[in-house]
């Protein structure tokens, strides 16, 4: 899963507070091009405050000791105060990490858990990352922001968010037949043939609202599909052939390229895991 070993994440380091009065949160952001290609973010560690890492480009992997999360644009994982962690990239990836103190939060951070980043609590909280403002005007910007993230809507483990989808209407059609049919055999060409759509549209919408190309996002299409079969039970070979791939061998291994480990490492995991069991079969 990662390349830290039992001692790494037992001798972890605990960083200083990031917060000071009367600030009530802070956000800080790495791009993936700042890291070189596979480099972790940091060894693991940990912070007094809870964390909500999220991702607003690309995909951004968090770690934690014995699991880790994948994020696209849009999605967040809320990591408990003092819990080791570390994160990891993907090219041209942004990805972004909420600092709150406790004593901000109506409800403490006791757990492990996603939750959606709606689109203008992103840009908001890049905003109050990058501009100065009066000291009482970012405390209130701070708080709605605050609230916004703990409106339960945004903890609501919905389907259709666990990829990115883009908004422009003209791939709407695409997106949904795809959704709808994961393991389409059909290429993209014939797909965008059938709605009306040229490859290079097809491309700038992608790119320009989710970070990704569509070839991309359809790969994470099938996987999410096929990791909701495998928790659910569906044996491997099934479930790939249900995701559009001809041969187990074929689906395994784009599988553990996607997620970082085989499809069986990768069940075992989640159904020993009560968040992850949760949120994967919480789609079936």
């Amino acid at each position: 899963m990662n390349s830290y070993r039992q001692p790494d994440w037992a001798s972890c380091a605990q960083h200083p507070t990031a917060i000071r009065e009367p600030y009530l949160m802070g956000t800080g952001v790495v791009m993936g091009d700042d890291l070189g290609p596979g480099r972790l973010v940091s060894p693991p560690h940990s912070h007094p405050e809870a964390m909500l890492a999220w991702c607003y480009r690309g995909t951004v992997w968090v770690y934690l000791e014995s699991t880790m999360w994948r994020l696209s644009p849009g999605q967040g994982v809320w990591v408990p105060p003092r819990t080791p962690h570390t994160a990891r990239h993907e090219r041209d990836a942004v990805g972004c990490y909420t600092y709150v103190p406790g004593e901000a939060l109506a409800d403490r951070v006791d757990e492990v858990r996603r939750v959606v980043v709606p689109r203008a609590v992103q840009e908001m909280l890049l905003h109050l990352s990058i501009h100065d403002m009066p000291t009482d005007l970012r405390v209130r910007a701070q708080q709605v922001l605050i609230d916004m993230l703990e409106d339960p809507e945004l903890s609501r483990e919905d389907g259709a968010l666990e990829v990115p989808l883009p908004a422009d209407e003209r791939v709407r059609a695409l997106v949904e037949a795809v959704l709808e049919r994961p393991g389409d055999p059909r290429t993209a060409q014939e797909l965008f043939a059938q709605h009306g759509l040229h490859e290079r549209t097809v491309l700038r919408v992608f790119t320009s609202e989710v970070g990704m190309s569509f070839g991309q996002w359809r790969t994470g299409v099938r996987m999410t599909s096929a990791a909701r079969l495998i928790v659910g039970g569906t044996p491997v070979g099934i479930a790939g052939q249900m995701s559009g791939y001809e041969t187990t061998s074929a689906f395994s291994a784009a599988f553990k390229g996607y997620f970082g480990s085989t499809p069986r490492q990768f069940a075992l995991r989640a159904r020993a895991d009560s968040a992850q069991q949760g949120y994967w079969r919480s789609f079936g």
